[in-house]
């Protein structure tokens, strides 16, 4: 009973591990900026390193807590990490709140300072 419980637990390990391994970790970043454009405005979240938050609605910013939960929030709407797919982030986005999405731009530098950039304008 033991060896199937312990099989079990290492066949699920495999399929959970290696989709976690590449997520975002926010704490150990230097740097994250979203864009989004939709419907003539513009959608802005930033990060950096240590702790600063700040995210921008048309010409209102916010640098308080609900800057940083609005950058957690979209952060996992967008289920972004190292291997993450332009096209898909943003079917998660029309989803969500951003039908009338026409473009995404994401900078993101690591803490071992890898940076990842994604682009996508609607055709």
């Amino acid at each position: 009973m033991k060896k199937m419980l312990i099989l079990l637990m290492l066949i699920l390990g495999l399929f959970i591990l290696p989709s976690q391994s590449n997520a975002l970790n926010l704490m150990e970043s230097f740097f994250l900026k979203i864009t989004i454009n939709e419907n003539d405005s513009e959608f802005q979240w930033e990060y950096t390193s240590p702790g600063k938050y700040e995210f921008e609605k048309g010409t209102e910013v916010i640098k308080s807590e609900v800057a940083k939960q609005e950058m957690l929030a979209i952060i996992k709407t967008l289920q972004l990490s190292e291997k993450a797919k332009a096209e898909e982030m943003v079917e998660r986005l029309k989803k969500d709140k951003y039908p009338d999405i026409e473009r995404l731009d994401i900078r993101w530098m690591t803490g071992d300072h890898k940076l990842f950039t994604w682009v996508w304008e609607k055709k």
